[in-house]
């Protein structure tokens, strides 16, 4: 779908020359292509230049900052595939893998210095929350790497999804609108649609590792998310409809938040991005499973 739009080729035409034109040393520029080139959905940057334009800016006022959060979250892949030892991504092999493991934690490196350079050129205030960004996806990474050993609770493993995921969410729609206009409640409302859309994408995410039924991504490591938590409680079905149901309540909230704006195409496709992200993907993978299939469709009502 995305990829049929104007915001995904602008984004992947950038990104394909910040890659061509960085100055770099040769064994870097070959790891940042197969990094960045193994492919992606963009949805952070694409809702960077939807959420600009529905304020009343342009793609180009705000190109910097699209970049940047491709980037720092690029650099949180390469780093967490080493901590988790992955060995797929989207059907390629992990960077440390393909390359070592040195070299994926200091490509890593390059690209949040990079993001941090890209966002330089805008205001004090959005440039201090891109550092508080990347604390807090380091905040939320360090309580999923102990999610087992601390056996983390309910309310532990949201704080967690809110920082390690829907951080970056909430931060590409909120600045791009505080770059090109002075609504502070439309940057407000953009947040709360960027966070609560990180966060029912990040228990989609978790749903289907709990269902075992991802195919393009490998690794070594668990993580202690939601449904694992409620299956100790609830049982295997009733965990599943709990979190189908929290992933429609936050959908819901991130789709209301976008009422604040009049109607138009831009609107419309950040409404898009959430079934995109959420029911779409979980439909997707859910198609290849008869058995998995059957039980979402005993609870289509939450989805």
């Amino acid at each position: 779908m995305i990829e049929d739009w104007v915001e995904y080729r602008k984004v992947n035409e950038a990104i394909n020359k910040l890659v061509d034109s960085a100055d770099t040393i040769p064994k870097i520029r070959k790891a940042l292509k197969h990094v960045i080139r193994a492919g992606g959905k963009r949805t952070r940057p694409v809702i960077v230049l939807l959420s600009s334009k529905l304020c009343g800016g342009s793609h180009e006022d705000v190109m910097n900052v699209a970049l940047a959060v491709e980037l720092i979250h690029t650099a949180s892949l390469a780093h967490d595939d080493v901590i988790d030892k992955g060995m797929m991504r989207r059907n390629v092999e992990t960077l440390h893998l393909k390359y070592d493991t040195s070299l994926a934690i200091l490509v890593g490196d390059w690209l949040i210095s990079k993001s941090v350079e890209l966002v330089s050129v805008y205001d004090e205030d959005v440039i201090g929350d891109f550092a508080r960004l990347g604390m807090m996806m380091a905040d939320g990474e360090v309580i999923d790497i102990y999610s087992i050993q601390d056996n983390i609770d309910e309310k532990v493993y949201f704080d967690c999804i809110s920082a390690k995921t829907a951080a970056i969410f909430a931060y590409s729609a909120k600045n791009a609108c505080k770059i090109v206009c002075d609504d502070s409640e439309a940057a407000e409302h953009l947040f709360n649609y960027g966070k609560n859309l990180g966060i029912a994408y990040q228990l989609v995410d978790d749903l289907l590792e709990f269902l075992e039924i991802f195919e393009d991504k490998k690794s070594e490591f668990e993580s202690r998310t939601l449904p694992m938590i409620y299956e100790e409680v609830h049982g295997f079905e009733e965990s599943v409809a709990r979190v189908l149901g929290l992933i429609r309540k936050h959908t819901g909230i991130s789709e209301d938040a976008l009422n604040y704006f009049d109607y138009c195409e831009n609107r419309e496709r950040l409404s898009k991005m959430i079934d995109y992200m959420t029911a779409d993907l979980l439909r997707n993978y859910v198609s290849k499973d008869r058995e998995i299939l059957n039980l979402i469709e005993n609870y289509q009502h939450v989805i």
